[in-house]
């Protein structure tokens, strides 16, 4: 939310509340002594909104589906736990949903999602709510390179090489950790990559856009070897120094046997 509908909903709030929350300055906002009473009352507030949206979702989905959600990346291990956990639950669906990390968390506030797969570090914003574990650690090791590109006669193309190429960057504001990583790596080997910026999408849609020549897609090692697809080779890529980093995330009041089974799963396909 933008500065001036956040002050406009604090004077709303304080009018309504009858007391002044916030002291303002030019410099600085600080709560009142009535603002850090009131503290821990709107903290238990969200939480049992949260909670409230939580035991709905919980309710209306017993006995029928598993709500589960993947990030970019993470699409091998998702559907391989998706297929083993329906051989041993088949009367529970389970229904899978690709979404970016921040939308991982947005949905599981609210009560759609029942296990997550999101792009790591997790942030410490969401571990007050949520509970999460590493799941694993893959390796950045392949590009998709279109098919007749001078990169695609190569075996192995050192990162160096994308320098001036059209290169695929998924946008900031979709995927920030992915978009900065994906900078960072290019950097550190003096590559500066004529970059070609997309909303976050499957793989599958990368994928196009590499077959058609939109530019040079980034695999890791889960996504390489699963690529079947037109117009596209896929080249190992070197020095090897960037990595996925995967972790499960859930409602920390989701107490159902269907969850935990699932978490356990994908412990399972992914040790």
């Amino acid at each position: 939310m933008s500065t001036p509908p956040l002050s406009q909903r604090i004077r709303e709030l304080e009018a309504e509340l009858g007391l002044r929350l916030f002291e303002r300055s030019s410099r600085r906002v600080a709560l009142t002594d009535a603002g850090q009473r009131l503290l821990p009352e709107a903290h238990a507030v969200l939480l049992a909104a949260d909670r409230l949206s939580s035991v709905a979702a919980q309710l209306a989905a017993r006995g029928a589906s598993l709500q589960l959600a993947y990030c970019h990346g993470s699409e091998q291990a998702a559907f391989a736990a998706a297929r083993l956990f329906r051989s041993r639950h088949p009367e529970i669906a389970v229904r899978p949903n690709a979404l970016t990390s921040l939308r991982i968390f947005r949905d599981m506030r609210a009560g759609k999602l029942a296990v997550g797969i999101v792009h790591g570090p997790v942030p410490t914003t969401a571990t007050d709510r949520f509970e999460t574990r590493p799941l694993a650690t893959v390796p950045f090791d392949h590009l998709s390179v279109p098919e007749g590109h001078r990169l695609a006669a190569l075996d192995v193309v050192d990162a160096a090489e994308l320098d001036g190429e059209a290169v695929l960057l998924v946008e900031r504001a979709d995927a920030p950790t992915y978009h900065d990583a994906t900078l960072a790596y290019c950097a550190s080997v003096g590559a500066q990559p004529a970059w070609v910026l997309h909303p976050a999408s499957q793989v599958e849609r990368v994928l196009d856009m590499v077959g058609v020549g939109s530019g040079i897609g980034w695999l890791n090692a889960w996504q390489a070897d699963q690529v079947h697809h037109d117009g596209v080779v896929v080249r190992s890529l070197t020095p090897v120094t960037r990595f996925d980093e995967f972790h499960l995330v859930w409602r920390r009041d989701d107490t159902s046997c269907e969850t935990h089974a699932f978490l356990a799963i994908a412990d399972e396909v992914c040790r």
